[in-house]
């Protein structure tokens, strides 16, 4: 018999921290070489974070003057390898997190900082690297399910204020429907997190007219007329304006979508310059590398907000979200309420509203359809989770 693995009393979490910084410094990149990342101003805090600074100093004074007077507030604009970029009134550091971080505790406690948090950042005399004491209330969280039965979620971007839905068109690999599925999804997990999703088509170049006319009218049936659908390409030189609008001064989209949708061509025409790698797009299936290795944001200048980008997804499993789907398909939730059977499936009983509202025009087929899939999903993986996680 093999010898039984030892267990190091750590979480998965906890362990992830110390792998990531097992890096040093020298490996991250020279904050000389880094462009456009946004200054504290473009960002700032609101009122709920700079109450919460000032009280946790005020806390921290009580136990130690001089450190508390080492505490400023800042925002992370950058991870690279586990290592937070910090903008602060004043100055743009690298930091560490503090001891507590990385202590074991359960995953639910350790609040590790995510792009666009705001922390309370501790700079020291004499020394280059800031150490992250705690980080501030968000007022949104972008997060994905990442942990198979265990219930742990990823927190992609935190304090964000809408997301940048990018699907690439014309691609050889994706059927409408595949495509449909994908912007679904995405616009359930944002609805979730209670930020805005706005719809990106980028290469629209590679669809002809009439192509290009059917997927945006099913693209648009689907989501619903309340959200924006911007269609976008590189080529043209199109819609790059329309996006930007989407983004005003003071506020943070995050950029969302798979390798090779065109999320580092977009960003670079709304910076005006080539700032972010992209790349290759192999031509049997279409599928992209990702160029995205670090989660950064950028500030897009000339009265714009700032944009989080993150390395692409290849997969955004529903688990939780039943809150993003309600809010996704509210006329799909509310005719449910007058079905006969309080377990009918909207699918062939008798006395099914949601049917009806189909028949009558009221509720579109395709958004039915992609209902009943998410939720059949959710439910599939929630019945796979431990019997002791609880989704909240």
């Amino acid at each position: 018999m093999g010898k039984a693995k030892k267990r190091t009393g750590l979480s998965r979490r906890s362990r992830e921290v110390s792998r990531e910084q097992t890096c040093t410094v020298a490996d991250l990149p020279a904050l000389e070489s880094l462009h456009d990342v946004p200054a504290f101003e473009d960002m700032g805090a609101d009122a709920v974070q700079a109450a919460a600074f000032e009280a946790w100093v005020a806390d921290a004074a009580r136990r130690d003057e001089q450190a508390a007077s080492e505490m400023h507030l800042g925002v992370v604009v950058r991870l690279d390898r586990g290592f937070p970029l910090v903008t602060c009134a004043d100055q743009t550091l690298r930091a560490e997190h503090a001891v507590g971080f990385a202590k074991t505790r359960s995953d639910e406690q350790v609040l590790l900082p995510a792009v666009g948090d705001r922390v309370v950042v501790r700079i020291s005399a004499g020394h280059d690297m800031g150490v992250i004491e705690h980080v501030l209330p968000r007022h949104s969280s972008f997060e994905r399910w990442r942990g198979k039965k265990r219930g742990e979620r990823q927190v992609l971007a935190a304090n964000i204020d809408a997301i940048l839905v990018v699907q690439a068109l014309g691609s050889v690999r994706d059927t409408l429907e595949l495509v449909c599925d994908r912007i679904a999804r995405s616009m359930v997990l944002a609805l979730d997190c209670g930020v805005e999703p706005v719809i990106v088509l980028t290469k629209a170049d590679r669809c002809d007219d009439v192509e290009l006319e059917r997927v945006v009218r099913t693209v648009r049936q689907l989501v619903g007329p309340q959200v924006r659908v911007l269609v976008t390409s590189s080529v043209a030189e199109q819609g790059v304006d329309e996006v930007r609008a989407c983004v005003p001064a003071g506020s943070c989209a995050m950029i969302l979508g798979e390798s090779g949708a065109g999320k580092s061509t977009l960003l670079n025409a709304l910076l005006g310059h080539e700032a972010l790698e992209t790349g290759d797009v192999r031509e049997r299936d279409d599928a992209g590398r990702h160029t995205t290795v670090a989660r950064v944001m950028v500030s897009l200048g000339h009265d714009a907000g700032v944009i989080a980008d993150a390395p692409g997804l290849r997969s955004l499993p529903l688990v939780g979200h039943e809150r993003g789907l309600a809010k996704m398909f509210p006329e799909i939730v509310e005719a449910a309420r007058a079905c006969r059977f309080n377990d009918c499936t909207h699918t062939h009983e008798p006395g099914c509203a949601v049917c009806e509202g189909v028949e009558e025009g009221a509720i579109e087929r395709i958004r039915l359809d992609e209902f009943l899939s998410l939720a059949r999903e959710m439910r599939v993986s929630a019945q796979s989770l431990d019997p002791d996680i609880h989704l909240g």
